[in-house]
């Protein structure tokens, strides 16, 4: 089975601007490459995902995409997370993937077996849809869809309620998937204060951790 994996970024400029009164844009700037970086390397060691797609405007973000061998779908203009998977979405259905899984580049303590564990779910099933939410609920931060294009997305639109209905309502076969690492995402000060206690050597959480030290001193 062809599960081709989807990550849409954003600007590095307009990333994690809910972090401003932590970091400054640089600093901003930086944890989104290493953000990218983190995730990348988890899809590429991987052994479920055969190919990554990345969708970005980000001319970094293409070069992060090439030093792990992804491919790297240019955005001209952005237009939100829904249109980045629709882009990657047209090309993974070209490039005959049996399904795709789209993971948002902030994750930071995502590991390969997350991604082979939900992956491996989709097996038995020809119409299945799994999905991880975020810990508020409110986000998807894994689905996969088996076809590829089994469903339009929903993301910035209290997307995991949208996904699970979109998916009963064409009757595919469901699972949602509880994993503590795939719902931690870094949006809020909140989150990144709980990040940095975070036994993990997640090239993004140690910056962001020395960062925060810095700032506290």
């Amino acid at each position: 089975m062809k599960i081709f994996a989807i990550v849409p970024v954003k600007s590095f400029e307009r990333g994690k601007s809910r972090l401003a009164s932590m970091l400054d844009v640089v600093k901003r700037v930086k944890l989104c490459e290493l953000l990218l970086d983190d995730t990348l390397t988890s899809l590429h060691n991987a052994y479920a995902i055969s190919e990554v797609v990345v969708v970005s405007s980000d001319r970094r973000a293409r070069m992060i995409s090439d030093k792990h061998g992804a491919r790297f779908l240019k955005e001209y203009e952005e237009g939100g997370v829904n249109k980045a998977v629709a882009i990657a979405d047209s090309y993974c259905s070209d490039a005959g993937a049996d399904a795709t899984i789209v993971i948002p580049q902030d994750l930071p303590l995502l590991m390969p077996y997350d991604i082979n564990m939900i992956c491996e779910s989709a097996i038995s099933y020809d119409k299945y849809m799994a999905i991880c939410p975020s810990l508020r609920y409110d986000g998807s931060n894994a689905l996969l869809r088996r076809p590829s294009m089994l469903i339009e997305t929903y993301y910035d639109n209290n997307s995991f309620d949208m996904h699970v209905k979109a998916a009963k309502e064409i009757g595919a076969n469901l699972k949602i998937i509880l994993s503590r690492r795939i719902m931690t995402d870094l949006d809020t000060i909140e989150d990144a204060e709980n990040l940095i206690n975070e036994r993990t050597m997640a090239k993004s959480v140690l910056y962001l951790r020395s960062q925060v030290k810095r700032k506290i001193r």
